[in-house]
């Protein structure tokens, strides 16, 4: 592992913050296109069959899931951490009311608490890397149990 230099670690500090409070937030929504790599690969529940690849990509599954379907949201990071090589640890909590459908199913109307964890790699500034996991309270799993577990588990009896 090559140690990074200080000011890639502050710049890639600064780039993950932008990121999870202006594009995850929605505090400035219009940085991703500045702050995410054409060449993305994200590891994410949004997509539990298979990474996301590309910026575009990344984009219409942020769209077609977070986007439409939670609205009144509040994000705040609480913890933020560079690793040696420059790579960012990012864990924070955000809530948001569930007020659209996601993945074909119907909306709650109830507020939902979302914990994550991301683990981000950048290069030349931008987001080339993301592995998310999450943290989320029970709610948010069995919601979408219905979609997800066929996905994942195929047809169990």
């Amino acid at each position: 592992m090559t140690p990074a230099s200080p000011e890639t670690i502050e710049r890639n500090l600064a780039a993950a913050r932008r990121f999870v409070d202006g594009v995850l937030g929605g505090a400035e929504p219009s940085a991703f296109a500045d702050l995410v790599h054409p060449d993305v690969v994200v590891d994410t529940a949004l997509k539990p069959t298979a990474k996301i690849e590309g910026a575009t990509e990344y984009g219409r599954v942020l769209g077609e899931t977070l986007g439409s379907a939670f609205t009144d949201g509040h994000l705040e990071i609480k913890d933020i951490a560079a690793l040696i090589d420059g790579r960012v640890i990012v864990r924070f909590e955000a809530t948001a009311d569930n007020t659209g459908a996601l993945n074909g199913i119907a909306p709650t109307h109830k507020r939902f608490t979302f914990a994550e964890l991301h683990l981000m790699r950048f290069e030349d500034g931008r987001l080339i890397e993301n592995w998310v996991g999450g943290l989320n309270p029970l709610m948010f799993e069995i919601w979408q149990a219905p979609v997800t577990a066929p996905q994942l588990l195929g047809d169990v009896k």
